[in-house]
């Protein structure tokens, strides 16, 4: 019971607005099976600077290792991401990915059902990010952003689409 407006009124169950209320279902996130994905991105500097980016995920699930083979295309320019992922338990893995531009990425994905909070460094160097992938169906919705120290260099925001 709340009191409002002076009244007083039985308040009721708010159904989730994130999440598959299907309970006949197994949540889906973006490591749950192996598939290719088409992504559209966008990375945006710190002053506004759109940069438009499309390209491809193939995700390769094994028993105890995953596979996450990334790369993106700005025009001309092609960025290569080839993630080797452990399973530590069901809602915890670890990384690392050797980035040709950045260096060696390590990190960790925790998994809350549809969705994946990543953290990572990039060795020997202050870069450090995050990035949140959620899972609706055969789209991921992919948030993130890169640091130098407490500096922002970029943040982006992802759509893949499963093929």
């Amino acid at each position: 019971m709340i009191e409002a407006l002076g009244g007083t009124r039985k308040l009721k169950p708010i159904k989730s607005l994130f999440f598959s209320t299907n309970n006949n279902r197994e949540t889906m996130h973006l490591f749950s099976e192996s598939a290719i994905w088409k992504t559209a991105s966008e990375f945006i500097s710190p002053d506004g600077k759109i940069s438009k980016a499309f390209g491809e995920t193939s995700v390769i699930v094994k028993a105890n290792e995953i596979k996450n083979n990334s790369w993106a295309s700005f025009g001309e320019l092609k960025r290569v991401n080839d993630y080797a992922i452990k399973v530590i338990s069901k809602n915890e893995l670890t990384f690392e990915s050797l980035n040709p531009e950045l260096g060696i990425q390590k990190g960790k994905f925790n998994i809350d059902r549809n969705i994946i909070y990543s953290k990572f460094t990039i060795e020997n160097t202050k870069l450090n990010g995050f990035e949140i992938i959620r899972r609706e169906h055969d789209l991921c919705y992919a948030n993130g952003a890169l640091y130098d120290g407490e500096n922002l260099i970029n943040t982006w925001v992802a759509i893949m689409t499963k093929q």
